[in-house]
């Protein structure tokens, strides 16, 4: 398990390390008058709050009402503050990102209105020269054709030309305005290759780009902080103090006895035994394994994980520690009546 512990402890300083400077950061942005002094306090409050969600796991049976309920309170309300501050260094990020990109698409926006308006032109002046050509198809297939008729065509003829080269200006602005938009969209390719994977997305919902970002920063502040606190507290869940050790211990040393009726005789039960015991030896002021103090217990010294079950003239004839071997070692009827029978045997002898 000393790789699970390594793991979980790694994960958690990490995300928590991350989560804190990017916090602090977010802070220090979103209070930008007194940027340093936010962010020494928001760093102090970081670290208590690891530290209480630590001593919470810890201590959680001994602390008070009042006390343990306030360091949950502040706790949660902590990783609020962590998140927001999150929030707020994500969110800044975007919009530096933001703004060169609304830069970027207002000059594109300029030419493109430019090369709009002088699209319309170039159709007005289109359908000007039909319909000049439609009157003065009109004219001519009428038949009467004269000198003043001739000089209107000639007019007409004059003005359609003045026209086309209208048209043609038009148009050799309109290439140089396309020109212009490709080349700010290549300045810029680097800073739409950063965005390219929201704009897709926002383009498939159907949505705006920022709505698309907003949500993915939301995603990303609701498992960060959170995150960051649970490994802290699953790692603490790993490190077993010595007063949980000697529980288990004592645990396992009961777990197959309850079945016997032996907390019944001594009048407790196992979880109460386990917790006066455990408590005895807190009291005590020692650290001396718990295979020292099994002596001063109530239970029987065959009880001891390391009774020596092989001297079987220790316990055969002692009922209960017959009725123990039973049931916790495996043993049997036919084994028992084999090993009285060796021993009889010994004493003939």
């Amino acid at each position: 398990m000393n790789w699970l512990k390594i793991l979980v402890g790694l994960s958690a300083i990490i995300i928590a390390g991350c989560a804190a400077y990017f916090s602090v950061t977010g802070l220090g942005v979103l209070f930008a008058g007194a940027s340093v002094s936010v962010m020494v306090m928001a760093g102090s409050l970081e670290l208590a709050k690891l530290v209480a969600a630590t001593y919470l796991k810890q201590k959680w049976d001994d602390i008070g009402g009042f006390n343990k309920w306030y360091l949950v309170t502040s706790v949660a309300v902590l990783m609020i503050i962590t998140s927001a501050g999150i929030f707020g260094y994500l969110s800044n990020a975007f919009q530096a990102q933001s703004l060169q990109l609304q830069q970027v698409d207002r000059e594109i926006a300029v030419h493109q209105t430019k090369i709009d308006q002088n699209t319309i032109q170039i159709t007005q002046l289109s359908t000007q020269i039909t319909e000049f050509n439609t009157n003065q198809g009109k004219i001519i297939d009428g038949g009467k054709v004269n000198s003043r008729l001739l000089r209107s065509i000639d007019n007409r003829d004059k003005e359609i030309g003045k026209i086309n080269n209208k048209i043609s200006d038009l148009q050799t602005q309109n290439a140089g305005e396309t020109e212009k938009i490709n080349e700010i969209k290549i300045k810029n390719l680097d800073l739409e290759k950063e965005v390219g994977g929201f704009r897709f997305v926002a383009e498939a919902f159907g949505m705006e780009l920022k709505n698309v970002v907003k949500f993915f920063i939301f995603l990303i502040v609701i498992v960060f902080d959170p995150l960051a606190v649970a490994l802290i507290i699953a790692f603490n869940g790993l490190i077993e103090t010595p007063k949980q050790k000697r529980k288990k211990i004592l645990t396992e040393m009961m777990e197959n006895d309850q079945k016997l009726g032996l907390y019944e005789v001594y009048g407790d039960t196992k979880e109460n035994i386990v917790e006066n015991i455990s408590q005895n030896i807190e009291d005590s002021g020692k650290n001396s394994p718990i295979e020292e103090k099994l002596p001063n217990l109530i239970w029987e010294e065959f009880m001891h994980p390391d009774y020596p079950w092989n001297n079987k003239k220790l316990w055969i004839n002692n009922p209960k520690a017959v009725q123990y071997w039973l049931n916790s070692k495996k043993g049997t009827v036919r084994e028992l009546n084999r090993m009285k029978n060796d021993i009889e045997n010994i004493k003939t002898y």
